[in-house]
């Protein structure tokens, strides 16, 4: 084969040589016993003889990377790329430079965080123990009109910058007098700095990112600023996701001190909920802490980079001479579309939906997350029970399925799947006791749990009717159900996982892993039945089906000891039982859902469950003509509920009914989706996803006067809107063609 080249600062270089993954050589082959560098820096200048046609970056900066053409950042994603499991696969972004590659002498430069493939600091989920871990690194190439102009190489220059320091959980640390000025841009001298350094790459894949990166997504300007003993608190009005902007006037190395917390103490400064409990998660370094040491140029403006914090207020303190001229809050998250809105007349129920919106969005910076500052985990629970609202108000499908990639490729030989992902290695069940950490929380995943890899495909495929969702992830459900037969009991039952986590009062829950277990694994052997016949594999959904039968056979066995009991008597058991198609004949449901009534209305609607009962109860009591005792208890003002948080002054979905731990979670917020489904009627099915037909049956609470909802999905728009007179409700709706509405 010919080879053809192209002149790259009088070099001759192949167009068919591929890109390699260059970093800093004293930064290889890191453990978890090596050192933390400094944010490395890299640059290339090269000359375009002709401006060309189309040109195009393709770039990986690992764990995260900016990218500048002449001083310019390319793009506007930040936190990018996307972590994933990157001895499984990394991305890359793509960055059209149409217009941009005058003739002439043009200067490349990249900055690199650590973000999750450099988890470097201790915490008790042992990322700084992940197989792929290693120095930060950068792939990229530079093409124009289809030939090879420029890429990664020895070529490159590498030096360090102004970010001294930079963790994911702990925060970020930058030093504008360590800043080299102008080495963005051409004409720089970087005879001092090092010769870029051929690195391993990171294993697996390089593909192209497809799913909508993080951004900042809004602006907010502090409600209040006050100062206290030399220290300025922000209070922004509401709990966020993302960082500070913060504008100085300093001498050069005066220090600015950022912290960042949810909410105030008894002293009225600002101060984590569980911050006595913060040292069992976060076992090294700061939490949530910012620092900007100044150059002592006027007026200097900076923020983070590669870390992301959750707050509502930031303490800024000073060590030297300056002042803080000002301060915003920008938040970040995935960009997605927004597709579905819901108003009704219930002012408090109004004001939760806008706290599950942002809960939602805080939650999602790249991949679903339990809480943006503890953690930062993509735990597979809080997923699962919140997917269904994040795909009715986002277009949130392609971001799932990055994420649900990203559980598949954690996914062991066995079958088993982590509770968390990514994960480095924690997180998977242990047959033989705990695997949690000092706490001695005992087997972390489980079926409730793990089912996240079967409900949220599912889920997908009813709003958007994209069958290869489905394709893609059906082989990972049926080898997680070869582990769960692995671990059936004699007597049917799975007994390991999480259940009811958070309950009031009491974090794991009062049902039976048992009972929650295995009434999970009859479900999503159901909907795998489904799924198996959806894709034209009817063999394995009549095998699927009949595991399912035998599994709620188990569970009825155990659990059903008379008509309207199951397990302990719970909510969320009771609800369960109907939700999860347990319950045998219409006398055994009627008896199942006015038990539930009763047991909730005895309670004083208060909500006595977790966040698993959070999902079904409501849902049951609806379902199952209560629909007015669903509403009761999603409105009640008082402890333990959803509005008695907003009594208590939330802005975002807590993460218990106490207040007593994170208050940026979004496991309890299926009342969304609850709300389509019930109140505007919009419960989409197989026959919708398939064919755009669309039954539309509203409930009707009698406390509630007026509701409605919009949705945009692949086959249309529909809009839906009650409101009642003298008492009797008058209901409109519309749908664009594409959608066919029912009676």
């Amino acid at each position: 084969m010919q080879s053809v080249y192209s002149l790259v600062d009088g070099e001759m270089v192949s167009l068919f040589r591929r890109a390699h993954f260059i970093g800093r050589k004293c930064a290889t082959g890191i453990t978890w016993r090596s050192p933390v560098f400094p944010a490395p820096c890299f640059r290339r200048e090269f000359t375009v003889d002709v401006a060309p046609v189309h040109s195009q970056i393709r770039f990986c900066g690992l764990g995260y990377g900016e990218l500048y053409l002449d001083g310019e950042k390319l793009g506007d994603a930040v936190l990018s790329p996307t972590v994933s499991i990157y001895d499984r696969r990394a991305g890359f972004q793509v960055f059209d430079l149409s217009g941009k590659l005058t003739p002439g002498r043009h200067t490349l430069a990249a900055r690199l965080g650590n973000g999750w493939y450099n988890a470097h600091t201790a915490e008790v989920w042992h990322f700084d123990k992940a197989s792929w871990r290693d120095a930060p690194k950068l792939w990229l190439e530079l093409e124009v009109d289809g030939r090879m102009l420029l890429a990664s190489d020895e070529s490159w220059k590498v030096s360090t910058g102004g970010i001294r320091f930079d963790g994911l959980r702990n925060g970020e640390w930058y030093d504008a007098t360590m800043e080299p000025d102008g080495w963005m841009c051409n004409g720089f001298d970087d005879s001092g700095w090092e010769a870029a350094y051929l690195v391993a790459p990171p294993g697996g894949v390089l593909e192209a990112e497809t799913a909508p990166p993080c951004r900042v997504i809004r602006r907010i300007d502090p409600v209040s600023l006050t100062e206290r003993d030399g220290v300025v608190i922000a209070d922004f009005g509401e709990n966020l996701t993302g960082w500070c902007e913060i504008e100085v006037e300093a001498e050069a190395g005066a220090e600015f001190v950022i912290r960042h917390w949810e909410a105030t103490g008894v002293d009225g400064l600002p101060e984590e909920p569980c911050v006595k409990h913060l040292d069992d998660y976060i076992l090294s370094g700061e939490f949530q802490t910012d620092h900007y040491v100044a150059a002592g140029k006027g007026v200097e403006s900076w923020h983070p980079r590669f870390t992301y914090h959750g707050f509502r207020y930031a303490l800024v303190s000073r060590k030297g001479a300056g002042r803080l001229r000002g301060i915003r809050a920008e938040f970040v998250a995935s960009d997605m579309r927004r597709i579905g809105e819901c108003r009704c007349s219930d002012a408090d129920f109004s004001r939760l939906t806008e706290c599950a919106v942002n809960s939602f969005l805080g939650n999602f910076t790249g991949i679903p997350t339990d809480c943006p500052h503890r953690e930062k985990n993509g735990w597979t629970g809080d997923a699962q029970l919140a997917a269904a609202t994040g795909l009715y108000l986002f277009d949130a499908a392609a971001n799932y399925c990055h994420w649900l990639d990203i559980i598949c490729d954690a996914q062991r030989p066995d079958g088993q799947v982590a509770s968390i992902a990514p994960t480095g290695g924690w997180g998977f069940n242990n047959a033989s006791g705990p695997v949690w950490d000092r706490r001695g929380f005992n087997n972390a995943s489980g079926p409730v749990w793990d089912s996240a890899l079967v409900l949220i495909p599912y889920e997908i495929y009813l709003h958007t009717g994209d069958k290869q969702v489905l394709r893609r992830y059906y082989p990972n459900m049926l080898r997680y159900f070869s582990y769960l037969t692995s671990r059936t009991q004699r007597d049917g039952l799975i007994n390991f996982g999480l259940a009811d986590w958070c309950s009031p009062g009491n974090i794991s829950g009062n049902v039976d892993c048992r009972f929650a277990s295995t009434a999970y694994y009859a479900r999503i052997l159901e909907i795998a039945a489904r799924i198996a016949r959806i894709l034209g594999a009817s063999g394995d959904g009549v095998e699927l089906d009949c595991l399912s039968a035998k599994v709620k056979d188990a569970v009825r066995r155990q659990f059903h000891p008379a008509p309207g009991r199951w397990g302990g008597g719970t909510p969320t058991e009771l609800a369960m039982a109907l939700e999860l198609g347990l319950t045998s004949g219409e006398t055994e449901r009627v008896e199942t859902a006015r038990e539930l009534a009763r047991t909730v209305a005895a309670s004083d609607f208060t909500a006595q469950f977790g966040i698993v009962g959070a999902k079904h109860v409501p849902r049951a009591l609806a379902a199952n003509g209560y629909v007015n005792h669903a509403w009761k208890l999603l409105t009640q003002p008082n402890y333990p509920g959803w509005v008695n948080w907003l009594r208590r002054g939330a802005t975002t979905l807590w993460e218990n009914w106490e207040g007593s731990a994170s208050q940026n979670h979004i496991m309890f917020g299926d009342f969304v989706a609850f709300a389509f489904e019930y109140l505007g009627g919009l419960r989409l099915d197989e026959e919708f996803a398939a064919t755009g037909i669309l039954k539309v049956r509203p409930a009707y609470p009698d406390e509630l006067e007026r509701f409605a909802a919009t949705l945009t999905t692949p086959h249309g728009r529909v809009s839906v809107e009650w409101h009642k007179k003298d008492g009797v409700p008058e209901l409109t709706v519309d749908a664009t063609p594409g959608i066919r509405l029912l009676e």
